[in-house]
């Protein structure tokens, strides 16, 4: 991948986000690759000269890497920071570094940091879940050692203390809870996953297409209908079908505005190869799809 600059920042900034010391160590999968949607991890290695990062979009990632530097430095005897785990499941090797460990009389607490959002964090993220759950798995099989606890310890961008309510995070730095799964479950979880990348990569090897990504894969929102009248500055209520709203519109004398639903992982590019994908050039409406062309 190439870092561009497009904003002309300070040339140290430029160094420092094109020094990667990300390493998955002999594994074929990291844990967060394992959850990566096969179908971006395969377009990922195949075009990865062709792709391009400003290094202004990559604040976030430097923070977080900063963050990491000061974990390691405020060790205690109890904790262990940016440990990376091995393990062979039939054949594969899989990886997973963990934050923070810490050695309570439970057991084992696992801490993962995000610099994240707050509708993240009030919305929850399957990933996250899955994530810390392929953690445990690691620290009891590798290290034979009880897990107590599982939680990410969110830094929010977004926060607002102006915005602060029941039901919105109480400080800019939130602790979320992640459940903890059996273990019968994170192995299938795992096996699952495992299978789903090696019949994408035979698929992709005898050039057959890759596997679609699914709603949740691209984060896709449905299309909702929203009743509005004029001079309000609210929807009086929202729908998920157009019958419903025309007929509340037509009582109230209002108007149906459509939200239109969008993979938002897709238009937004986060997955960072939209435009080598031709799931997502067929999802384009045909304008669209002839100005990308």
């Amino acid at each position: 991948m190439k870092i561009t600059n497009n904003h002309n920042l300070p040339n140290h900034i430029v160094q420092l986000a094109s020094r990667s010391t990300y390493s998955k160590g002999k594994a074929e999968y990291s844990v967060t690759e394992l959850l990566s949607p096969p179908r971006i991890r395969r377009l990922r290695e195949q075009h990865n000269n062709e792709l391009t990062q400003d290094v202004s979009e990559m604040l976030w990632a430097l923070m977080g890497s900063a963050l990491h530097v000061v974990l390691e430095r405020g060790t205690t005897p109890n904790t262990l920071t940016e440990e990376r785990l091995f393990l062979d499941i039939n054949g594969t090797t899989i990886s997973g570094q963990i934050d923070l460990q810490e050695n309570t009389p439970q057991g084992v607490v696992i801490t993962d940091h995000k610099f994240t959002s707050v509708w993240s964090v009030m919305n929850g993220k399957a990933d996250w879940e899955a994530q810390l759950n392929i953690y445990r798995y690691l620290v009891e099989k590798v290290k034979q050692q009880k897990v107590y606890k599982l939680q990410i310890l969110a830094f929010l961008r977004d926060w607002n203390r102006h915005e602060v309510k029941p039901d919105y995070p109480p400080a800019q730095v939130h602790v979320v809870d992640i459940p903890i799964w059996d273990l019968d479950k994170a192995e299938q979880f795992i096996q699952n996953r495992l299978e789903l990348h090696r019949d994408s990569k035979l698929s992709h090897a005898w050039g057959d297409g890759l596997p679609e990504c699914t709603s949740e894969d691209r984060w896709e929102s449905e299309t909702t209908y929203a009743v509005r009248r004029e001079g309000r500055k609210t929807a009086i209520r929202v729908f998920k079908t157009l019958q419903e709203a025309t007929e509340l519109a037509n009582k109230e004398k209002g108007y149906v505005e459509t939200r239109t639903g969008e993979s938002k992982r897709c238009t937004g590019n986060w997955c960072g190869v939209a435009e080598f994908c031709d799931q997502y050039r067929a999802s384009l409406p045909n304008t669209e799809r002839q100005l990308e062309d």
